[in-house]
């Protein structure tokens, strides 16, 4: 029997899947179909069983007698480090999987008391992706853009090198894309009228606009709500679905606040604007995709909107739902290309305000959307994206490099010194 260990870090993964916290559970799903006995490793058990996966909480001596029992060991973007470090002592086979270029993003984490704070996080998960970048077998990306930038961190640290490139040219024997998809099996709804004249403001025939999970530090929830300033009088409302993070003790982000008191003083709140502070559950999420007419997210021009496919949009397209975003986030091109929705002008209320009516006042735009996105979806299901994985971990092996070289050994070096300073 062969064995696997999937290491989340500090995600969870239970019935509240945030973002990118299914794809551990996809992994394991394929793991399992190739003949592997998985362990995902959490920071907390989950309020659902999995017949086929084992959970085990973290801890040193019992990731230690995981990874000596795996062939495999599975990373995510924000990896633990003992854990990898040991996994590479032994000679494990490591695979990580990048949702995200954790350096990039944690420029946002800026809810800290002082900058110092702020610093000294950034230098430690700097260090971290570096470290897994070093220590991994193969690399996997949520998409081809950012396997590009990758490629560059790799040049940095050594790891295109020549034994590498050798082996494959292509190099995608040591870093490949597999983007994230969606369900093959079409959503359906099971429940009726969630919000439609359940929720007081929000009438049944009301043009609902769902932002579907939370307003982050890189998100501009601001400038929506100062559209919804300018649709005030029309039958159009906007839910904040999942304002509050599913997990206790964790606040509402500075932009989120930002979101809540500018809706409170424009006196949109409750009224045109609503924020639903319950998480929901991700076997439940159909129902509220449904129940609304356009999906939307919005974000300030930074590097992370610029680079990442939001997670949250494959399942407005899952759920047949049109997107309207802006013009700074890396989905735009493609809702242009395929006609998958409507973009809106970064920052500019009135451009999301324009976008907005445009859909609510043309039903045959939205049929035409919709069509668009069904012809689109059979592109991006899982059984699609995940292939790259599903042959590698058939047949999983080590990188062609021995890790040997100077400037591998010294990037190690310089990073787990980071490492080990700590916070």
């Amino acid at each position: 029997m062969k064995y696997a260990t999937i290491f989340s870090g500090l995600v969870n993964v239970d019935k509240n899947l945030v973002g990118t916290a299914v794809i551990y559970k996809k992994i394991a799903d394929i793991l399992i179909q190739k003949g592997y006995r998985v362990t995902i490793v959490v920071p907390e058990l989950p309020d659902t069983a999995e017949k086929q996966i084992k959970f085990a909480l973290y801890s040193e001596k019992g990731n230690k007698a995981l990874i000596n029992d795996s062939s495999v060991v599975v990373f995510g973007a924000y990896p633990p480090i003992s854990p990898m470090l040991y996994a590479h002592e032994k000679k494990k086979i490591i695979l990580t999987y990048l949702w995200s270029i954790a350096p990039i993003g944690s420029l946002e984490f800026k809810d800290f008391s002082d900058m110092s704070k702020q610093e000294r996080l950034h230098r430690y998960i700097t260090a971290s992706y570096n470290l897994s970048l070093l220590l991994s077998d193969k690399i996997f990306c949520r998409d081809e853009g950012i396997a590009r930038l990758v490629k560059g961190s790799l040049i940095s640290l050594g790891r295109l090198n020549l034994k590498n490139y050798l082996s494959d040219r292509s190099l995608s024997r040591l870093i490949e894309a597999a983007p994230f998809g969606i369900d093959t099996k079409q959503p359906v709804k099971k429940k009726n009228n969630l919000y439609r004249g359940v929720i007081e403001g929000i009438n049944k025939d009301d043009f609902i606009l769902i932002w579907n999970g939370g307003i982050w530090n890189w998100n501009d929830g601001a400038t929506l709500v100062q559209a919804m300033n300018y649709l005030k009088g029309k039958k159009i409302k906007l839910v904040f679905q999942g304002f509050k993070h599913p997990k206790k003790g964790v606040e509402i982000s500075q932009a989120a606040k930002e979101c809540l008191n500018l809706a409170t003083k424009l006196k949109l709140k409750d009224k045109t604007i609503f924020f639903v502070d319950s998480w929901v559950p991700y076997n439940e999420r159909a129902d509220f995709l449904l129940e609304s007419n356009v999906g939307v997210v919005s974000s300030p021009n930074i590097p992370e909107a610029n680079l990442f496919f939001k997670t949250r949009i494959y399942d407005h397209f899952w759920a047949g739902l049109p997107t309207l975003l802006n013009d700074c986030e890396a989905f735009a091109p493609i809702i242009s290309q395929y006609s998958l929705g409507l973009v809106a002008k970064t920052g500019d209320p009135k451009s999301w305000s324009d976008n907005i009516l445009a859909l609510y006042k043309n039903p045959k735009l939205i049929k035409r959307i919709r069509n668009n996105i069904k012809a689109y979806r059979k592109e991006i299901e899982w059984k699609e994206t995940l292939k790259p994985i599903s042959k590698y971990v058939s047949k999983p092996h080590h990188s062609a490099d021995d890790r040997n070289n100077d400037l591998i050994k010294q990037s190690i070096k310089i990073n787990k010194d980071i490492i080990r300073k700590g916070l």
